[in-house]
């Protein structure tokens, strides 16, 4: 997979999911994919995941956003959490065309499906989601524990 493609997905989930924090977007990442596999599908991203504090996590999405943001594709703002701290959100820049002719329509129809059933959800609520997951139970990993820390998640569990 390319990485022009992970920055497609990436684009239309932020413009289907506006105000979305990296957390949140890579918990979704993640839900895609074990839905996609779960349908008899390869995984839509070319994230690795592994076990991290808070859940599924792959560093390579900070490059992404990064990049998606020098390109003009997306922007960043900011929010305040019901802790009053500040993070970061990421939005479509509207005022350019996004392509996502890289996306296939299955790959849509399986990213819509999760976001319209998670519509609502905020970032803890899909942490705890994905701490529900196979692949994150076979490490007995949970919110309140280190087990399985940096180890790679098996989607295929």
């Amino acid at each position: 997979m390319s990485r022009s493609k992970t920055l497609q997905i990436l684009s239309y989930i932020i413009k289907n999911h506006p105000n979305v924090s990296v957390t949140s977007l890579m918990k979704l990442s993640y839900l895609i994919d074990l839905v996609a596999i779960d349908k008899g599908k390869n995984k839509i991203f070319d994230f690795q995941y592994i076990r991290y504090n808070y859940g599924p996590f792959d560093k390579n999405i900070y490059k992404c956003l990064e990049s998606l943001v020098d390109d003009n594709i997306i922007r960043e703002g900011a929010n305040i959490s019901s802790t009053g701290d500040e993070f970061v959100t990421y939005n479509i820049n509207k005022k350019n065309n996004i392509s996502f002719d890289k996306i296939s329509d299955d790959e849509k129809e399986i990213i819509d499906e999760v976001l319209e059933s998670l519509e609502g959800y905020g970032t803890k609520a899909l942490t705890e989601l994905t701490y529900r997951t196979k692949p994150m139970k076979k490490l007995k990993a949970t919110l309140n524990n280190k087990a399985g820390l940096n180890k790679p998640l098996n989607l295929n569990a």
